[in-house]
């Protein structure tokens, strides 16, 4: 699970000397929903960003999330069903993206990762390994505004520069609550049929320029 806090300001000022651009062509947000009978999983696409670097490190950046093309790829429901869920997220009782179109997503900080770090399992599925990023190199900590509620999330990620092209990989929790992603079935059935964690898996490419 990600750490989840207050929004927090920079370190870094502004201070960086390269910048690299977010190919969102060829980059992801997934995420995965899971529920006691099982669990769902879908797409938002990226809408523009980019990442900083000071000293040949990632240090600061922000990336937009276009939450009007949230959907649900779930192979195993159908299209029908997922339409309907894809039609759920994106309605006034999830995400309301008529109203909040977009997500934000800011880096404050980022640090070596420590190894001796406890590695948190994915909550409601079976799949820890599944969802583990192999190797991270660093902890990304950063502001991610959705709805217009801005909280601070911290997770391990892997960040790797190589002929003028950054990669950057993470997978982490959220408590979805956080954020007021609520509807009534949480207060109906208390959270017991369907779990407030929501696990979300990045895979940046982003080009120098």
């Amino acid at each position: 699970m990600a750490e989840v806090g207050a929004a927090v300001r920079s370190l870094h000022s502004g201070s960086f000397d390269e910048t690299f651009r977010i190919d969102t062509a060829n980059s992801t947000l997934t995420w995965v929903g899971a529920k006691v009978t099982g669990r769902h999983n879908g797409i938002i696409k990226i809408q523009e960003g980019h990442i900083n670097l000071h000293n040949g490190m990632a240090s600061s950046g922000r990336t937009v999330f276009d939450m009007q093309s949230v959907r649900s790829e779930d192979k195993r429901i159908g299209e029908a069903a997922n339409k309907k869920l894809t039609g759920h997220l994106r309605s006034v009782e999830f995400f309301d993206v008529e109203q909040h179109p977009t997500a934000l997503f800011e880096i404050t900080s980022v640090a070596p990762y420590d190894s001796t770090s406890r590695q948190e399992p994915v909550y409601g599925t079976n799949h820890s390994k599944e969802h583990r990023i192999k190797n991270p190199t660093h902890r990304v900590t950063g502001n991610l505004t959705i709805k217009d509620v801005t909280k601070s999330v911290s997770f391990p990620a892997r960040v790797v520069v190589e002929d003028s092209v950054l990669r950057a990989q993470a997978n982490f929790n959220i408590d979805r609550t956080n954020w007021d992603l609520t509807y009534g079935a949480d207060e109906s059935l208390g959270n017991k049929t369907i779990h407030p964690a929501v696990n979300i898996g990045l895979d940046l490419v982003a080009t120098k320029q």
